[in-house]
């Protein structure tokens, strides 16, 4: 994070000393399950010879759901405790008491990338079947459209326009299938029922947090507005209808882990994460509202964002027109309007067919 322009030093509040230890064990945790060479166990040793340490690891284990380390634990340090029920009362007791800390060892482990640390298992066991799905549904909008649903877990979908999505929730998963358009959920926590998205090949995972998803022609999107997320490219182990509630395979290869205010065009060949600003979120989500926000954005640009609002073709008669900027506030519901309103500002001509409408420059 850096400093404001009107901000001085005087103004920043150096983190305490327990917080760089919450880093430490955020930076352990990941270590631990990649796999320690003889010198980072020794280390590890050392470190968690401090009460403090010792402590602060535990709670990072019990925040992550990751009580199988203690068993790996115990090999490194004899009289560190293995999971059972007691030591699974004591960690429910422990408090955390440095939110900004937490946030901090959040975007620490997002940096690092989960090397290692998935929540993601990249084979089915062998084990798990296609089970009963408790609840289902399938919804679509049309262009144009957009809607909300209260989904059965306490989560809360939007649909943009000319979207369509499969919901299959079981006793053990929560999986939705974005077969097209758009879509931004707020995930209800349920530690045992992780959720999926699932698009383009690309599983997006998440126990509470918000995150969009755009998928339109070809290219796919994630912006994470709230909480954590980690991203994997999967395969179904199923192909019929059933899909949805068979295991599928999940690789843990370049799997990546978004967090609050990252963004990642997840169909490029080599994703990258980058950050994104509290008013791009803003924007990128106006279409809940029914709105649609421009901020300098080229004519070419804006065509091709309004297209997905229409039934109709909207074409660019004029390349000479394409770089021309645009700034408002439309309505999603009125592309006949938004068109108008550009025909006046930018002098330019609109020709209707049935299916099409073609711009072109009124300036010769």
């Amino acid at each position: 994070m850096t400093n404001s322009p009107n901000q001085s030093p005087d103004n920043v509040v150096p983190l305490k000393s327990d917080d760089h230890v919450l880093d430490e064990a955020s930076m352990w945790l990941v270590k631990l399950e990649s796999g320690l060479d003889a010198e980072q166990t020794n280390t590890l040793k050392e470190w968690l010879a401090i009460p403090l340490h010792r402590d602060t690891f535990l709670e990072m284990v019990a925040l992550w759901d990751k009580m199988s380390v203690l068993s790996e634990l115990a090999d490194i340090v004899p009289h560190a405790p293995e999971s059972s029920d007691k030591t699974t009362m004591h960690l429910a007791n422990l408090r955390w008491k440095r939110p900004v800390a937490i946030a901090a060892s959040l975007l620490l482990v997002g940096v690092l990338s989960f090397q290692g640390f998935h929540f993601f298992s990249s084979q089915p066991q062998s084990n798990e079947v296609a089970q009963v799905a408790r609840y289902s549904l399938q919804a679509s909008t049309k262009p144009g459209e957009h809607k909300s649903i209260s989904l059965e877990d306490g989560s809360t979908l939007w649909l943009n326009t000319n979207s369509q999505v499969n919901i299959a929730f079981t006793e053990t998963s929560r999986t939705i299938e974005l077969l097209r358009g758009e879509l931004h959920i707020e995930v209800a926590k349920d530690k045992k029922r992780p959720l999926n998205v699932l698009a383009a090949g690309k599983a997006i995972q998440a126990i509470g947090t918000a995150f969009n998803v755009q998928y339109h022609r070809g290219d796919l999107e994630l912006v994470v507005t709230e909480g954590v997320v980690e991203v994997a490219s999967y395969t179904f182990t199923q192909t019929d209808a059933n899909r949805l509630l068979a295991p599928v395979i999940k690789s843990t290869n370049n799997a990546m882990t978004l967090v609050e205010g990252q963004k990642s065009v997840l169909s490029l060949p080599n994703s990258t994460v980058e950050p994104i600003s509290l008013q791009d979120i803003a924007n990128d989500l106006s279409w809940r509202e029914g709105k649609i926000i421009f901020r300098g954005e080229t004519l070419i640009n804006v065509i091709e964002e309004v297209s997905r609002y229409t039934d109709k073709t909207v074409v660019l008669g004029d390349t000479k027109l394409a770089n021309l900027q645009v700034a408002g506030l439309f309505n999603t519901n009125d592309v006949d309007a938004l068109i108008a309103t550009l025909a006046d500002n930018l002098q330019i001509s609109t020709d209707y067919t049935d299916d099409t409408i073609v711009l072109r420059s009124r300036m010769q």
